[in-house]
């Protein structure tokens, strides 16, 4: 029999007694629980089932403020239950930085390895030098202020091959040096993956975006990615972290825009992300005519 039916973790009892009473006073099911705390239906199943581990602060926290519920009790009772369990908490999604190679971040090669090939050299190896550009100086900020302790996004936009990706990945490499990790949400898909486990990201973790718009444009849970986020960047207990994203300037234009007279843009917590007051120019260019970019920077 569980361990819950046995009475031997009566806080984590209480606290999903709770969460459970909260929702049926609320007449919301889990998919419109999900929807309204930032969070994924299937994190919000496992958070209210008796078969499944404790879940984590930052879901018992988003939680509670969407059933309106007292906080700090439920996470005193979440602290409660991980001491019963004598569970550690965990670095969250990702790996170390230096764990990463560039290709599985989806930097592009500059051309083939020796021979023609990548059998026997990684991507790593084949990697041209990098020559730094005004950008830079953008990530570097950011990254030196995360690693002074203070959440921050970056948002690099520019056209197709000019290089944001490959930016990206140079400047994260200072925090690989002092035990950094890195997610890169992928799978199922893009979309999914950041709803599902955003809520789960630690302390120095790089947050890697890259297509940006598959993450704050999805029409399903754009919206929702984008609360989570925010809620990550202004959490103290969870900072400091970095969220580091790439954009084509077509989707940027698009959050930006604003909604005509009388109308509602489609996505407001995008724009709300993008919007100048929240960023410091840098400038991204291309070999090619015509091409150039922007650092994007957010806190």
């Amino acid at each position: 029999m569980h361990d819950e039916e046995n009475g031997r973790a009566p806080a984590l009892a209480e606290l999903r007694r709770r969460l459970t009473g909260g929702m049926a006073r609320s007449r919301m099911n889990q998919t419109q629980l999900a929807a309204r705390a930032g969070l994924g239906r299937t994190t919000v199943s496992e958070a209210l089932s008796l078969r499944k581990p404790l879940p984590s602060r930052e879901t018992v926290a988003a939680l509670a403020d969407a059933l309106k519920l007292p906080i700090q009790e439920l996470l005193a009772l979440q602290q409660a239950a991980a001491d019963e369990a004598g569970t550690a908490p965990t670095g969250g999604p990702g790996r170390p930085i230096g764990q990463w190679e560039p290709h599985d971040l989806e930097v592009h090669p500059a051309g083939p390895g020796r021979n023609g090939s990548r059998s026997d050299t990684s991507l790593g190896q084949v990697l041209p030098g990098y020559v730094a550009r005004a950008h830079d100086e953008v990530l570097a900020d950011a990254v030196g202020n995360a690693a002074a302790g203070h959440s921050g996004l970056v948002v690099l936009v520019g056209s197709s091959s000019t290089g944001k990706t490959r930016a990206c990945w140079e400047a994260v490499q200072p925090l690989a040096d002092r035990g950094w990790r890195l997610w890169h949400p992928f799978d199922p898909t893009r979309a999914q993956a950041a709803l599902d486990d955003l809520h789960r990201v630690g302390p120095r973790t790089v947050v890697w975006l890259n297509e940006a718009q598959h993450y704050f444009g999805d029409r399903a849970v754009g919206e929702q990615i984008t609360a989570a986020i925010h809620r990550l960047l202004v959490s103290r207990e969870r900072g400091p972290v970095l969220v580091l994203g790439t954009l084509w300037p077509e989707y940027h234009h698009q959050y930006m825009a604003l909604p005509a007279p009388g109308g509602r843009s489609t996505q407001p917590r995008a724009g709300t992300a993008f919007r100048p007051h929240a960023a410091r120019p840098g400038r991204l260019r291309h070999p090619g005519p015509g091409r150039r970019g922007r650092a994007r920077r957010g806190r």
